[in-house]
């Protein structure tokens, strides 16, 4: 906590200082729903089902997906490249008495990680920080090596369709506790031809008693169209068991729909 205004370096790794107070930003943040929309693809696409599959959950972040999936006793471990992100997901697991395993690696070094998984999991958009095509394929390369036999992968993506006529340059939340008010302020400028979304969010943390935390994150989230993003998987490998809608695996894929969710796994032919 700062008296005065600490700016954070515009070039770190995203979810630095944001990691201090990020569930407190999305506490209405729907994780039992995201989780069981996730438990029902996994008893459907999993090789293995029910209690005991095992699930990695990729850019975890504070692992609050990890925590509902663990309520649904699937075996839980958890990655992200923040070590902030890592840090909080490690207490509040800890506070909630559940014993995971939490990593502390990006999804092109998730080949570290080791062992064999049923599920692979990327919530919240999260492979859109990959906005170089080596990394993605480096990524997705390093997710299926982390699958046993007949494994999944769970990710989901901003969908171009949407985007761009949708996104909104200027935004401003404003949440609080007993501790702070935070108001978040998120400045999103869009490139077409590279498929790249550039969000600035400028915080202010204002505490109780009277100190006040300014810093700045620059998110650069890449997006993409449907039938693109199903041609890349197949010229990576991959065959696509199902293609919907965020939160509606029984509905078609609309142009209107912000976030795509893929369950692919690894093509045996």
């Amino acid at each position: 906590m700062s008296s005065g205004a600490a700016v954070a370096d515009k070039d770190a790794i995203p979810f630095g200082e944001y990691s201090a107070i990020y569930d407190l930003v999305y506490r209405d943040k729907d994780y039992a729903a995201e989780a069981g929309f996730v438990a029902g693809l996994i008893e459907q696409y999993s090789p293995r089902k029910g209690a005991g599959a095992r699930v990695i959950d990729l850019a975890c972040g504070t692992g609050r997906h990890a925590f509902e999936l663990a309520g649904k006793r699937y075996a839980v471990e958890g990655s992200d490249i923040s070590s902030g992100m890592v840090g909080v997901a490690r207490e509040s697991a800890a506070a909630r008495g559940l014993d995971l395993r939490f990593h502390e690696h990006s999804f092109q070094a998730a080949d570290a990680i080791g062992g064999k998984f049923d599920v692979a999991l990327a919530m919240f958009a999260s492979l859109g920080y990959l906005t170089d095509f080596s990394d993605f394929a480096r990524a997705m390369r390093n997710a299926a090596g982390l699958l046993g036999p007949g494994g999944i992968f769970i990710f989901d993506v901003w969908n171009g369709a949407a985007v761009l006529p949708g996104y909104s340059p200027h935004k401003v939340r404003r949440m609080g506790d007993a501790l702070r008010q935070v108001e978040r302020v998120s400045r999103t400028s869009v490139d077409a031809l590279r498929e790249q979304a550039t969000v600035r969010f400028e915080f202010e943390v204002t505490y109780t008693d009277g100190a006040i935390t300014r810093f700045t994150e620059d998110h650069h989230v890449r997006f993409y169209f449907a039938q693109e993003m199903t041609d890349l998987l197949a010229a990576l490998g991959f065959e696509v068991l199902l293609r919907c809608p965020f939160l509606e695996p029984g509905r078609a894929l609309e142009a209107s729909d912000w976030n795509m969710t893929f369950v692919i796994r690894r093509a045996t032919s």
